[in-house]
């Protein structure tokens, strides 16, 4: 039995394993493609892909702002507020907001310089 479950394990873990990397290496497959473009972007569609790229974080932090101002908002209005919360949760969602508007910043200058280039 012991040599049974030996062997088992054996065959199973590298099969965890490989399943494991690919997870975790899918995770950042994107970041990783925009920050090699980042580095070499001379066309105007490498620019337009990169503010694309940023446009999508701006709008999911964009949502996580939401987000938590209506949880400021649920705390702020029960029966009994939970003001120190509230203003914690408004915290929160004015650094989504913040971080909101710098990846709006990016893609614009990106979209900028893939007009530059388009005139070139």
């Amino acid at each position: 039995m012991q040599k049974l479950t030996l062997l088992s394990i054996v065959l199973l873990l590298p099969l965890l394993l490989f399943s494991f990397i690919r997870e975790v290496s899918g995770l950042t497959s994107e970041e990783e493609e925009i920050i090699i473009l980042i580095q070499t972007a001379t066309s105007p569609e490498d620019h337009l892909k990169i503010a694309d790229y940023f446009d999508k974080q701006a709008k999911k932090d964009e949502e996580k702002a939401r987000f938590y101002a209506s949880m400021a908002d649920s705390c702020a209005n029960r029966d009994k507020p939970l003001l120190g919360l509230a203003k914690n949760y408004s915290g929160q969602s004015k650094k989504y907001m913040e971080m909101a508007q710098g990846y709006k910043n990016l893609a614009a200058e990106h979209r900028k310089m893939a007009d530059q280039e388009m005139q070139r």
